[in-house]
């Protein structure tokens, strides 16, 4: 059984047992008109200890390994109370009823008929001890009679606990589904939004994702009062590439440009594959000299790095030019943004190729 399943039985049976204290001693005083001291100091021994453990169970603490002695400290007041109350009310046997559903619900159905047995022989011996201590003789019709109720009253409620201990395992079983459920549609949603916002060769982010997040970022830049950079990046030459090495060699080398873009740039900036060999790269809280030396770098990099082409046996090198523009000193918008940047990028590709252009 579980500790957390453990500590839910247990407040039930906190809950029982403030019956079986609280209505003992009434029952003894409504017959007897007098209570003893021993039996007052017990029912407010039982009481505190009923009341810390009800506190401890409030406070998630694990009462699993006590379980045993909360059972004996049951057994022993409701026994002693049997015990007082014989020469005047027969004992008060309905007690032995409390005891078993306590024991029951903390101990389980596994070893529920061995606790019926437990009280069948409690309320034997207790019986013939206290009819011996006080004198009296045991009306045997009376004790087979309620060892018959006990063992009744043993087998009906084994069955009730038995569907309830059912239904709590059936509720956790479900609950736990439910959640590895939901967890694995987290995953696969998690899966579909970065099958939808990224390009499958590349790995960055695509198009759709980027228009997003660059209308998201000029509100904020606006918000903040803050710069957006933006860099355009065109690989040089990209259609002669493929016809020279062919298409899957193309794939490589947009594969290894993007790896080092990724290299490049901040976590903070978002790289998207515009089209084609086009890339976008977007900088926030970027001025445009910053937003130009990171363009630098990344073309240097891009211009020394050599790929291989399995099916040649060589290694070649490619360039890239690129545009810059910056928000809110080269347009007012996103849109704006984006086609300054193009507009610059043209230039730099128009006037030699492996170059980094912006917007004077």
């Amino acid at each position: 059984m579980k500790y957390a399943s453990q500590n839910e039985y247990e407040v039930f049976a906190v809950k029982v047992r403030w019956l079986a204290v609280l209505s003992a001693p009434v029952l003894v005083w409504f017959y007897t008109r007098s209570i003893s001291y021993g039996l007052a100091l017990g029912t407010l021994i039982l009481i505190l200890f009923n009341g810390f453990t009800g506190f401890y169970l409030s406070r998630k603490i694990n009462t699993h390994d006590y379980s045993l002695l909360f059972s004996l400290i049951d057994a022993v007041y409701l026994t002693s109370i049997y015990v007082y109350t014989l020469p005047n009310l027969g004992g008060l046997p309905q007690l032995y009823y409390f005891l078993m559903l306590i024991m029951g619900i903390r101990h389980g159905m596994a070893k529920y008929y061995w606790i019926v047995l437990i009280n069948v022989l409690l309320y034997v011996s207790s019986t013939g001890l206290g009819s011996c201590y006080n004198g009296l003789k045991i009306d045997q019709v009376i004790l087979f009679t309620n060892i018959f109720f006990l063992i009744s009253f043993g087998a009906m409620s084994s069955y009730i606990l038995n569907r309830y201990y059912e239904q709590q395992l059936e509720k956790e079983e479900l609950i736990t589904e439910l959640q590895a459920a939901y967890e694995q549609l987290c995953v696969y949603n998690i899966q579909v939004e970065e099958l939808a916002n990224t390009d499958p060769l590349t790995g960055l982010y695509n198009y759709r994702f980027f228009t997003e997040r660059l209308e998201k970022e000029i509100k904020a830049s606006k918000r903040y009062n803050r710069s957006l950079s933006l860099i355009i990046i065109d690989i040089d030459h990209f259609k002669d590439f493929n016809d020279t090495y062919g298409h899957p060699a193309g794939d490589v080398a947009l594969k290894e440009t993007s790896n080092i873009f990724k290299q490049k740039v901040r976590d903070k900036d978002v790289l998207s594959r515009y089209g084609g060999e086009e890339f976008l790269i977007l900088l926030p809280s970027t001025g445009i000299e910053e937003a130009y030396k990171c363009a630098e770098r990344i073309r240097e990099a891009v211009q020394q790095h050599k790929i291989h082409i399995d099916e040649k046996h060589e290694d070649v090198s490619i360039t890239i030019s690129g545009g810059v523009a910056c928000f809110p000193s080269d347009a007012s918008t996103g849109e704006q943004l984006l086609r300054i940047a193009d507009e610059v990028l043209y230039s730099a590709k128009h006037k030699g190729r492996n170059k980094i252009y912006r917007r004077l």
